[in-house]
Parts: structure tokens; sequence; C-alpha cells
């Protein structure tokens, strides 16, 4: 049984494994029934038109092997193969089956220092035009964002928002009062001040992953689905192949955008890295408020560590909440595994916090849960960059939820550091995995986390 959602173009079916889904009256009835978006209860979309042709044989030699088929691998295989490498993607399960699938898909440049900043900030230059560049749809919606604090975050607010406005951000202050302008009937009990960023937006994660495969495969990337790494060869320090799918490719280059993989990817070349697998969930229901649309914008309620952003069809998908974070930091799920189902006090905390601020969805109904497994370094930021030692070796992971809106980016500054050794488009050193031997780890500004 299939339940289906249309959005520009793109048709996401979504297929209930071992349950069914039936007309609910009440908040409870409606969990009874989950629906999870998740490794093991659902499957990828199959438009026509956007997956990348399966039947590829392995080559014998590339300049470049990228481990991962989640939005960097594709995105860093698409930009290689413009930058004229020849380059192999090979991912263990098929495109964007893993986090990418399943990530809640905003866009935002609001961070709390600036080399992630000035990132986002390319990555959202770049996702304007990204449809019409690769000739697919990614389900790109340019929504706005609006992010609220209390009294003891509001100082913190407006210093974030001067940096971010320097940097060339389109993003302003706003009061409590004003943010009935951005949504109707939004209630702002607690909140002392507000940023709302214009270029903030959303997308399809699976759509995009896939848009980016597809594209980089007609220029000439070999795309192997299904196909697990199983080794990386060395010449002493220097990387000299992949062993995969029971074949050896030789290269010079590989890049890890394995995700909750990764270290078991850098452990092949004697890396240690410092990710963990952690989950991450979120919830779609029906608000039946036909003011809430496609283009409201997302917002994010700080005390309650919740944010929420549309979807194409007019859906709330929602996620974040105290529970979530503890659950991050307490518990290591294995990534192999299927994804747990959300659990139903999640769920019943974002129904309440999205009640809190949005008391017009009272009566909303729930459609489906999900959650995904990602990989966490403990700074909650992206390793982007070479390792110390191992030449010819780039790692791209550890975004834990908060970096599939970087991937135009970071694929851009991956064929620039293959293509010169260095890399302008982003802050190497910031990002670099000696942080964490460095004590450089970032620092969140906010006295609360969120991920998203």
């Amino acid at each position: 049984m299939s339940a289906r959602s249309s959005s520009e173009g793109t048709r996401i079916i979504f297929r209930l494994k071992g349950n069914r889904i039936c007309p609910a009256n009440s908040w409870s009835d409606q969990r009874n029934s989950n629906l999870s978006a998740s490794r093991g209860y659902w499957d990828p979309p199959d438009t026509p038109g956007r997956s990348v042709n399966v039947l590829q044989s392995v080559p014998n030699k590339v300049d470049v092997v990228v481990i991962g088929g989640g939005v960097h691998g594709a995105s860093a295989a698409y930009h290689l193969v413009k930058a004229g490498f020849e380059v192999a993607l090979v991912e263990k399960g098929s495109i964007g089956s893993g986090a990418s699938g399943v990530s809640g898909g905003i866009i935002r440049c609001h961070y709390t220092n600036e080399p992630m900043i000035r990132l986002a900030l390319r990555a959202a230059q770049r996702w304007q035009g990204l449809e019409a560049e690769l000739g697919r749809p990614v389900g790109y919606v340019q929504n706005g964002m609006l992010l609220m604090v209390d009294e003891d975050d509001a100082g913190v607010m407006e210093e974030l928002v001067a940096r971010q406005k320097r940097i060339g951000v389109d993003t302003e202050i706003i009061e409590p009062a004003q943010v009935e302008r951005y949504i109707p009937g939004f209630r702002t009990d607690g909140l002392a001040l507000g940023a709302f960023e214009r270029q903030a937006g959303y997308a399809d994660p699976y759509a995009t992953a896939n848009a980016f495969a597809a594209r980089a495969q007609e220029l000439g990337v070999h795309v192997l689905v299904e196909t697990e790494v199983t080794g990386i060869e060395l010449d002493g320090s220097r990387v000299r192949g992949v062993k995969a799918g029971g074949h050896s490719i030789q290269c010079r280059y590989v890049v890890n955008c394995a995700g909750a993989w990764a270290p078991r990817i850098a452990a092949m070349v004697g890396v240690d890295l410092p990710i963990k697998p952690g989950t991450l969930s979120m919830i779609a229901v029906n608000p039946r408020n036909p003011a809430w649309t496609r283009t409201s914008p997302t917002w994010v309620d700080m005390p309650h560590m919740t944010y929420c952003r549309p979807d194409a069809s007019g859906l709330m998908l929602a996620g974040g909440g105290r529970l979530e974070n503890e659950t991050l930091t307490t518990e290591t799920p294995d990534p192999d595994a299927p994804a747990p189902r959300p659990s139903d006090l999640f769920e019943a905390e974002m129904h309440d916090n999205l009640v809190r601020r949005c008391p017009w969805a009272e009566g909303m109904q729930r459609v489906r849960a999900w959650t995904g497994i990602d990989g966490h370094t403990p700074d909650h930021h992206l390793i982007f960059g070479p390792v110390p030692g191992i030449d010819g070796y780039l790692q791209v992971a550890g975004g834990g939820g908060n970096s599939f809106k970087l991937s135009p980016a970071t694929g851009e500054a991956v064929a620039e550091y293959v293509s010169t050794r260095t890399c302008t488009s982003l802050d190497l050193n910031a990002l670099s995995i000696t942080r964490f031997q460095e004590n450089r780890l970032f620092r969140g500004g906010y006295r609360m986390n969120l991920l998203g």
C-alpha cells in the first residue's frame, strides 16, 4: 500500500511494510499506524527519469573513487567529472538510500561561526540555480526561515545576525510582534527575539542525490550501486586503489563520503575517525489549515529545540526536541540495521511543540514519521579535507543532521582540492580532522544546539 504526494514534477512513493494506512480520528490512533520513512521502513522513490543507470561495469582504473552515494558523494562525483577527472562513485546500497534520503532538507545560513556561514552562503547561492544546472528537479523552494530565541539568547542572536549580514547573508532581526506577518496565528509566548533569513529554503534530499548522480553519470562518471568497498590499497602512504564488489579499481584519490559508515572506510587507511552513528527523527503532519502552504517559512523554536518546515504538498515536517537531543548523546545505533521507528514519546513531544506555537494545528492529522542514521562528530560539524600522513585520501563526512544544505559547496570544494591541492571556497583548517587533536572544536553560540 502506498501514499503519494506530488511536487514540482517529482513523485514520492512510500510503501508500508507490515502495517496498513487508515483514517484516524485521534493523535493516539494515528501514532499506532506508524509509517516510518527510514531504511527498512520505506522504499526510495522510483520517479522515472531521475535515477541512475545501474547496469554499469566496474572500471579498472580511474583518477578518483568517491565512496558513498548520498548528497555529498554524488555532488563530489559531479563536480570532479566537470573538472576533467575520470571518476567512479561507489555506493553499497542505492543512491540516496542512507541519511541523505531521510534528511529534513532544510537550507539555511544561520550558523554561529564564520567558516560555516561562508560555506552555507556559497551553497545557498548554488541552490537557486541547481535544477537548471543539473537538468532535473531537486524540489527546491525558497521560503525563508524564522529562528526565535528567548531572553537568555537574545544578545547572542543580535551578535550573530550582525556577523551574518557582514558576510552577506540576507537576514534581519525581528520582534515577536512581527512574527504574525510571516506565519499568521503563530504564538510567541516566552520568545524575546527572532531572525528572519530570506534566502533560506528547502529541497527534496533524495531527488537531489539522484539528480547529482544522474547528471554525473551522463558526464561520464562510473556509478556503481549495490557495490560495497572492502578495502583501500596503499603504496606506502599513497592511495593506489580501492577494492569494491570483488574488483580492484586503481586510482590516485579516494574521497570518503560514507556518512555513518565513514569510520569503517577510514579504518582501511589506518585513520581513527571521530564519528559515531546517531539517529535523528522527523514527523509529517497535515495541519488542515489552508494558510500553511509550501512557501510558508521554516520556523525554529530554540527554547524547545524544535524546527518545522512545509513540504511541497503543504504538510508540516517537524524534528528536534529535547528527547531527540538526549537520544543522540546516549545511544549508538548500528548503521547496518534498519533505523528504529520514532518513539511515541518523540511524536508526542513534536505534537505538543507544534500546537504550542501553531494552535490552529490542534486538529492535525499524522501522516508519517521516520528515523535516519547519520555520522556525528563531537562538535556536530563536518570533517572536510585531507588526513595528515595519507596522500590522496580526502574526508567529507560527520555533518550529522545539518550538512545536506552544504552539498553543492562541498562537492565544488572537493573538485578544487583534487585539482589544486588547496581550497579557497571553504576554510580547510577549521574543518580539518586535526581540530579534534588540537582542541579547536566548534562551539555553539546559543545555550541549546539544534541540528537541522
